[in-house]
C-alpha cells in the first residue's frame, strides 16, 4: 500500500514472513524509482527510512533494500507527518516529543493562563482547547492505541494544566476538576 501527502510517500507491506515483505517493498520502491527516472524527480536518499514493525525480535538479518542504488538499513524510528512511529509501535517517543513541544508553549503562556492570570477561566478554557490540546492529541487517532502507561502520562499532563488553570488545591480530586471544566479526559477524547 503506498500513502502520499504532498511529498511525503510511504510504503507499508505484510506478509506471513519477512522474506514476502521485504519483497514487496522492493517491488513498491522500484515502481517509485521508475516513476521519479521517468517524471525527472529528484529523491533525496539520505531521508529515506525503512522500518520493520513486529511483535518479537528476530536473530535474523533481515535483507537490506536498494533505492536508487543505495542500501537502505532498518532503522528503530521513523518520523512520518509529525507522528514518530518505533518498531514496536509503542509510540513512547511520539509522546515524548509531545511532551516537550507541550511544556514549551505552556512556559510561553504560563502569564495567561496560570494562577495570577488576569484571563477569565472560560478565556483559560479556549486557550487550552485552542493551543495547548492539539499539541498534546496530534495523531491521538494512532497513538490512542499505546499502552494504557503511555496514554496515562498525557493525561497527567493535562490533569497539571488543569489545576494551574483552575488554582486547585492537591487535595481536590482530578475527577471534580474533569466534572467542573466539563472537558474530556485523554481517553474519552480518542474515542
Amino acid at each position: 500500500m503506498n500513502c502520499f501527502f504532498a511529498d511525503d510517500t510511504a510504503i507499508l507491506a505484510q506478509g506471513s514472513t519477512i522474506n514476502i515483505v521485504i519483497h514487496t517493498l522492493q517491488k513498491g520502491l522500484n515502481n517509485i524509482e521508475k516513476w521519479c527516472t521517468l517524471w525527472r524527480v529528484a529523491i533525496n536518499t539520505d531521508k529515506t527510512l525503512a522500518v520493520m514493525f513486529r511483535k518479537g525480535t528476530s536473530r535474523k538479518e533481515i535483507k537490506t533494500l536498494s533505492f536508487f542504488d543505495e542500501d537502505l538499513t532498518c532503522d528503530k524510528e521513523v518520523k512520518y507527518l509529525g507522528l514518530f512511529r518505533d518498531d514496536k509501535l509503542t509510540f513512547r517517543s511520539h509522546l515524548k516529543y509531545n511532551t516537550e513541544k507541550f511544556w514549551a508553549k505552556v512556559h510561553l503562556l504560563i502569564l495567561l493562563i496560570g494562577r495570577r492570570s488576569p484571563l477569565t477561566l472560560e478565556n483559560k478554557l479556549l486557550l487550552f482547547k485552542q493551543v495547548l490540546r492539539p499539541i498534546l492529541m496530534y495523531a491521538a487517532q494512532i497513538w490512542g492505541i499505546a499502552a494504557f502507561s503511555n496514554r496515562k502520562k498525557a493525561q497527567i499532563l493535562q490533569n497539571k494544566i488543569r489545576r494551574i488553570k483552575v488554582n486547585a488545591s492537591l487535595y481536590v480530586r482530578n475527577s471534580v476538576i474533569h466534572n467542573d471544566l466539563k472537558i474530556q479526559t485523554i481517553d474519552e477524547f480518542i474515542k
